[in-house]
């Protein structure tokens, strides 16, 4: 049976529908809520002023903070070195390493010393074999590229080579100047000095820079002979 086909619906435009915002009702007159409206372009400049005030206040106190760490690993590192020597040293008949102050200016050639990372390399915990310095010699503050120059942002007391830990004083050696004051004729000089070693002053390691700036004081710290470390005293 065939059933009349039906006419398309028209839709009148006068009530199309129309997209509401949320909670609004239809029938009732609607405007845009005041208190939702976005920030304006002096509202979003004043909270992004506030922002990078705030920043600025705190960048040096997280730079303090910062340098604040960085001081704690360097003693850190330097007690750990402290402890290393006293290992070498029970293992050598209670001598002290011997090592070169400055690898890259070695001033024994004949036959040249070894670095002190070299030396220490087993009592660190690292490798016995290798060219990479162990981590422990690096500060976190050595701007000055002595650890990769040097192979330790530490330097090593070249006064200590050899010695032995139960030693307080140096045999008396012979200290001779020669040289001309202000153009005038060759001088000599001659002394006798002794070297004193007590071990609560003596140091085993310090920063080769002043890595850890603290005016009016020195920012180096060191290791002592007797195992603790603290900043270098002014002179």
């Amino acid at each position: 049976m065939n059933l009349p086909s039906r006419p398309p619906m028209q839709i009148n435009p006068d009530f199309a529908a129309i997209a509401l915002p949320a909670g609004a009702h239809p029938g009732r007159s609607w405007r845009q809520d005041p208190s939702r409206a976005g920030f304006s372009l002096v509202e979003l400049l004043v909270v992004i002023a506030l922002i990078g005030l705030l920043a600025a206040l705190m960048m040096p106190a997280l730079a303090r903070s910062r340098e604040k760490a960085r001081n704690i690993a360097c003693v850190g590192h330097l007690r750990q070195l402290g402890l290393a020597v006293r290992m070498y040293a029970d293992a050598h008949q209670s001598r002290l390493p011997s090592a070169e102050l400055l690898p890259s200016a070695p001033a024994y050639t004949h036959p040249p010393l070894p670095r002190i990372c070299d030396v220490m390399r087993a009592y660190v915990g690292s490798a016995a074999e290798g060219t990479n310095p162990p981590p422990v010699f690096q500060c976190p503050s050595d701007r000055f590229g002595r650890f990769a120059l040097e192979g330790s942002s530490y330097e090593w007391n070249t006064d200590l080579n050899g010695r032995s830990t139960d030693e307080r004083r140096s045999a008396h050696f012979k200290v001779i100047w020669e040289g001309r004051v202000e153009g005038g004729a060759p001088r000599r000089m001659e002394s006798e000095k002794e070297l004193v070693f007590p071990p609560e002053v003596t140091p085993l390691f310090l920063d080769y820079e002043d890595y850890h700036p603290r005016p009016p004081r020195p920012g180096k710290n060191v290791a002592f002979l007797d195992g603790h470390v603290a900043p270098l005293a002014p002179p």
